[in-house]
């Protein structure tokens, strides 16, 4: 609650500077907010965005960039989303899947072939899908989808040569549906946790591991606390540039135009990042702070994890949606 306060009384000087915020009226002032430290290449990519729209508007529209959780956690941005109390959120699609069911389905594992694969799903007639239903049923929409490249297991008990090493292992989770069935389906026992925890869970052996992308391990210094890291490569999170209804209403047809424009051009940038961002993240670790990187052969594990899309597809009633993906782009 304290969090949404601070985003409200943000809100006050920003949607059109006014007197007394030091701003002019005819100044567009929107916020963007994500949860990773400056630097990463979320934020990386909030701030190419951010000047993108800036620039594009001649200076009328200026973007404030909100890095490291200071405006909440990615759950609490979003819902400031919904209640127009920030503008726009960088967030995990399983974070806004509690808002908005259909983004669940994405955090099934194994889902995407490739780059080429989970971009013909989101520059396409699906993305413009998940854009609509995340208006109508809960007030954001989707600008563009970035991404977390390949997402990796690490933790400080052992190193992960076989699937079955995972068994009995304690993982923290992002607390979607698809997120608990991956890792049960693994073996091990997933333990739903706020990002902000991760750190000191396994510091204090709350949980044994948890995982993410490599740039990500290596930006939070997660690497401290859990040596091993295996490539698990089970999913390629979504991460999704979302802007409040009420933000966009504010706006005028070019200057919206101009917004998604901006965003679609900011996500196919960072996908590029990212891919050589989590191959530097690997070797870093390695080389520079003793980081063991095991030899796991995945396929025993996406024959483990394969049915989960299925499971997770017909708890949210959207088979037809995961027949939709799995045919994109062939």
């Amino acid at each position: 609650m304290r969090t949404i306060q601070r985003i409200a009384l943000l809100a006050a000087c920003a949607a059109v500077a006014a007197p007394g915020c030091g701003g002019r009226r005819d100044v567009i002032a929107l916020r963007i907010g994500h949860d990773q430290p400056a630097g990463h290449p979320y934020d990386l990519a909030a701030v190419r965005f951010a000047r993108g729209v800036e620039q594009a508007s001649g200076g009328r529209i200026r973007v404030a960039v909100y890095a490291a959780a200071q405006l909440g956690d990615s759950p609490e941005q979003i819902e400031g989303l919904h209640l127009g109390t920030l503008d726009v959120a960088l967030a995990a699609f399983s974070h806004a899947s509690q808002f908005c069911p259909e983004l669940g389905l994405f955090g099934a594992p194994y889902l995407f072939r490739d780059e080429r694969h989970f971009a013909a799903v989101f520059d396409g007639p699906i993305g413009d899908e998940l854009d609509r239903a995340c208006g109508r049923r809960y007030g954001l929409r989707l600008l563009a989808t970035l991404t977390s490249g390949d997402r990796v297991f690490f933790n400080g008990r052992r190193a992960i040569e076989r699937g079955a090493d995972l068994a009995g292992l304690k993982v923290r989770v992002m607390g979607g549906e698809a997120d608990a069935l991956t890792w049960q389906a693994f073996g091990a026992i997933p333990v739903p946790m706020p990002y902000s925890e991760v750190y000191s869970a396994l510091q204090a052996g709350v949980i044994d591991g948890a995982e993410n992308e490599p740039a990500s391990i290596l930006s939070n210094r997660f690497y401290e606390a859990a040596r091993y890291i295996a490539p698990t490569r089970h999913l390629v999170l979504p991460m999704g540039l979302f802007i409040s209804d009420r933000t966009l209403d504010r706006l005028s047809e070019s200057d919206r135009e101009l917004v998604r424009r901006q965003a679609r051009e900011t996500a196919q940038w960072e996908r590029a990042l990212m891919v050589e961002r989590n191959a530097a993240a690997l070797a870093e670790m390695q080389q520079r702070y003793g980081v063991r990187l095991s030899t796991l052969d995945g396929a025993e594990l996406r024959d483990k994890a394969l049915p989960v899309q299925d499971q997770v597809a017909g708890k949210l009633q959207l088979q037809d949606l995961l027949s939709r993906v799995r045919a994109a782009g062939r």
